[in-house]
């Protein structure tokens, strides 16, 4: 027997079709119960029934009695019509007749003598109490599940089209609406006929599609292996029964005088069709329980015993409510009818579950699941206020009562009861209590894996941490293959494994897994864990490259866990089959997912941790070095400076960092000259430490045999630094030379802040910018500079420095400035160069108050004494 078929678009055609069919009948039935329930066309009430073979009638109303007509009477004729039928009797009684018409009829009595009868027939009452009680009933046990279980059947056959076990489950779901087809003459005519025709298939086909869904579900039997024919001994009569009941009712409906032999076949096949039904029903049973037993795989056995349970269950409830008369329990009672079609829908859903389910639970995980979500908050609010509900009727319905009755009292205090236990506090304590004396495996597992995913929070080690999880989740779930991958570079890597190899391959191949791949793709896109299912894989997995497949299988992959931390994933888990190889259940994957979170952020800090520590000690090492360079740079400065009567000379460079970009110098030429440099390097550290220790080796390279041409020997050291120095790097020069005899000052200015000469002239100042030169040495290749020279007076103060001084800044980022500089060095008019020094930082200082400078601060000072 094919298990698939395969044109999925006629698939899904038929099944439309049946659902326009089932749905059709569905729709027929209830809307024959509403018309009958409220009356809506004031129909009569039918005034007598008889035998459609004999015609003989078997029960009268009061209206029929009165006319003469008696039980055993034989129908001849209706309103001056021979008898033609059903069909036109119903068609007659339901559309055409109303209450207040009068009925002719003429019988045959028992003796052969014809009687014609006449009398005025009457309707229902809408309100008549009895028979709304009795219709409500009958409403809710043979309406809501009848519904379910087609919708459920539609849905079964929607997920597994090709699956034939899933056209089976809708013939048997299909079965119970023909429950309500309680009255055929509802809708007369045609739709009768139709109504009767699917009833009787439906009936016929369901035990036979039972039967065939327990020998093939979800392995075929090994009885029907051996002997497949004699599933034949059941299927070739049952259709032909079929074929003879359709025929049968289409002579009751449309011959009036009916054929002896299809009486006595009609009796016939009534009989052989209950037989077969009960074998089917019966031959089910057996082939479920025993292939229970010899299932060639856990899965199987699993969904058998999930189908024997839920069967039990269901079908064992319709059994007891059928039997409930034997026991004197009177079945007709509302109570008993919705609890029977309650516990009935567990048939149903058992079957849709093992059908679709990917891989089938264990029956004691599926009650453990079914009782915490029966026991959930929710759940409990909505039964407590149904509860309150049915409460709140009872009362009313007790008020109006002209007296009180013990069973209503009783009925009250149950409900009130039931109402106030179902308190969360206590549903908690229920739900913990039954984990603990009925699922203790689970009820631990649970709690292990939720104590794991606190300790996880514990651990900044990677490798420690890595092996506490894997030994956790082995010892709770009892699994065999765990991979850890992490991330590193541009894939995931191996970092730790249980039952694999140790050289760290899985199949003789390394396991990588690249960041663009599929499976990296889908788990960043989803963040929650992944279940792999081989035999019906999902849409990213028929995606994933041929490699990522095979490392998969190779890894006995089952389950894929994220490791997120908060921006990106750090890594992935992937668990084999549980040795049980029951599938991973909604509990599992909750806490495994909580696991995870905390591991992969653990990952995160963990990274972190030693990203910080790196950086520390990276920055120690840095900062020694930068001690070193601070070190060096300061021998770089001038150590002590020329003593020369008439004239102080001071300098001072404090650098924004460790090391800066600031430079000055003051050295002796041979021809009893000094020469004067100071200069600022762009950019700040290292490298503007590098090049300010370039620019003075030039300087002091081209000063060895004492130039006089200093516009010449700023161009040397413009080549020479431009040659040792980046593109975007340069420097801002002042270099001149002052004649101790002669106080001639010869200078050079290469793009420097322009040093102040200030002389005394008499109660004011005569201030003069030293701007003469050329470009910054080191931005171009071949520059050319003007030398400018003058004359110094005793008294004069030279005033050089950098942009680091005049552009000190306050918290507010406004500017020390040029003239702040210049009026703090007036006020010391007789001050030797240090004190003018030392005066200009402290002025600067109060300035900008506590505000950190960002640039190197140099000053370089020649004062000359008055005479």
């Amino acid at each position: 027997m094919p298990q698939q078929l395969k044109n999925d678009r006629v698939l899904y055609f038929l099944l439309g079709l049946y659902i326009v069919a089932s749905m059709t009948y569905f729709v027929a039935n209830i809307s024959g119960f509403l018309d009958d329930y409220f009356d809506v066309h004031h129909r009569v009430t039918t005034p007598l029934t008889f035998d459609i073979d004999t015609l003989k009638i078997t029960t009268l109303r009061p209206e029929a009695q009165k006319a003469g007509l008696a039980k055993g009477d034989v129908l001849v004729a209706v309103n001056g019509s021979a008898y033609a039928g059903t069909a036109s009797w119903l068609m007659l009684i339901r559309n055409r007749l109303h209450p207040g018409d009068r009925l002719q009829l003429v019988v045959r009595k028992p003796d052969g003598t014809m009687q014609n009868a006449d009398f005025i027939l009457t309707g229902r009452g809408k309100n008549d109490p009895p028979i709304i009680h009795e219709w409500a009933g009958l409403l809710l046990f043979f309406g809501l599940p009848p519904l379910v279980c087609l919708l459920i059947g539609y849905w079964v056959v929607a997920a597994r089209p090709r699956d034939l076990n899933a056209w089976m489950i809708l013939l048997i779901l299909t079965f119970p609406e023909t429950f309500l087809a309680i009255d055929s003459g509802w809708w007369p005519g045609y739709w009768n006929l139709y109504t009767q025709g699917w009833t009787q298939v439906v009936q016929a086909v369901a035990p036979l599609a039972l039967l065939l869904f327990g020998i093939y579900f979800p392995e075929r039997w090994r009885l029907d292996r051996k002997a497949p024919w004699l599933k034949w001994l059941l299927i070739a009569p049952g259709v032909v029964c079929t074929a003879s009941s359709l025929w049968i009712i289409v002579d009751e409906e449309y011959f009036p005088v009916r054929n002896l032999a299809l009486h006595s076949l009609n009796h016939w096949t009534n009989l052989i069709v209950f037989a077969i039904d009960t074998a089917c029903i019966f031959l089910y049973w057996v082939a479920i329980f025993d292939k229970s037993r010899s299932a060639s795989t856990a899965d199987a056995r699993r969904r058998l015993h999930v189908l024997g349970m839920g069967s039990l269950i269901g079908l064992g409830s319709v059994l007891l409510f059928v039997m409930a008369p034997l026991f004197h329990i009177d079945n007709t009672q509302r109570w008993i009818g919705f609890t029977t079609a309650i516990i009935f829908l567990v048939f149903p859903f058992t079957l849709a579950y093992v059908v679709v389910v990917q891989r089938a639970m264990d029956v004691r995980i599926l009650l453990r699941m079914g009782t915490k979500y029966a026991l959930a908050r929710a759940t409990l609010t909505v039964v407590r206020t149904g509860l309150l509900i049915v409460l709140a009727v009872l009362v009313v319905r007790l008020v109006r009562a002209p007296s009180l009755t013990p069973r209503a009292l009783i009925e009250i205090a149950v409900l009130a009861a039931l109402s106030g236990l179902l308190r969360s506090r206590l549903t908690r304590n229920l739900s913990s209590w039954l984990d603990r004396k009925f699922f203790r495996e689970a009820y631990n597992a649970e709690q292990l894996l939720a104590e794991l995913s606190q300790r996880v929070r514990k651990y900044t080690d990677t490798g420690p941490m890595l092996e506490m999880v894997t030994r956790s989740l082995v010892q709770t779930l009892h699994i065999d293959k765990i991979a850890v991958l992490l991330r590193g570079g541009n894939a995931f890597q191996l970092q730790h494994a249980v039952g694999f190899s140790p050289d760290g391959t899985v199949g003789g191949q390394p396991v990588v897994l690249p960041l663009n791949s599929t499976t990296a793709r889908n788990l960043m896109r989803i963040n929650t864990p992944v279940t792999l299912y081989r035999e019906d894989p999902d849409g990213w997995l028929l995606l994933a490259s041929e490699s990522e497949r095979s490392l998969l299988d190779a890894m006995s992959a089952e389950l894929l866990l994220p490791l997120s931390g908060r921006d990106q994933l750090m890594g992935l888990i992937t668990l084999g089959p549980k040795r049980s190889e029951e599938p991973y259940t909604p509990s599992d994957l909750r806490l495994l997912e909580s696991v995870a979170t905390q591991t992969g952020l653990a990952l995160e800090i963990g990274n972190l941790a030693r990203s910080l520590a790196k950086e520390a000690t990276q920055r120690e090492r840095i900062d020694r070095e930068i001690e070193v360079a601070r070190e060096v740079q300061e021998r770089l400065f001038p150590q002590e400076f020329p003593v020369i009567d008439g004239v102080s000379l001071a300098g001072h460079c404090r650098p924004a960092q460790g090391v800066g970009g600031d430079y000055y110098d003051l050295f002796t030429l041979g021809d009893g000259r000094i020469g004067i440099a100071i200069g600022d390097v762009s950019g700040k550290g290292i490298s503007a430490a590098l090049l300010m220790a370039c620019l003075r080796a030039s300087l002091r390279g081209m000063t060895l045999d004492d130039p006089h041409d200093l516009a010449v020997t700023m161009e040397r050291v413009n080549r020479l630094v431009y040659e040792a120095s980046a593109s975007n790097r340069y420097a801002t020069f002042f270099f001149a030379t002052y004649n101790i005899a002669t106080r001639e000052l010869v200078y050079v200015n290469a793009g420097h802040n322009a040093p102040f000469l200030v002389r005394k002239n008499g109660d004011a100042y005569d201030v003069q910018r030293l701007e003469a030169g050329g470009p910054v040495v080191g931005l171009l290749s071949f520059a050319t500079y003007e030398e400018q020279r003058l004359l110094l007076a005793p008294g004069d103060l030279l005033l050089t420095y950098t942009d680091g001084i005049s552009e000190a800044m306050t918290l507010d980022d406004e500017e020390w400035g040029e003239e702040r500089m210049l009026a703090a060095a007036q006020t010391l008019p007789e001050g030797t160069a240090q004190e003018v020094l030392e005066h200009l930082f402290a002025e600067a200082d109060r300035f900008t108050g506590k505000a950190p400078q960002h640039d190197d601060m140099t000053l370089l000072v020649l004062k000359l004494a008055r005479a």
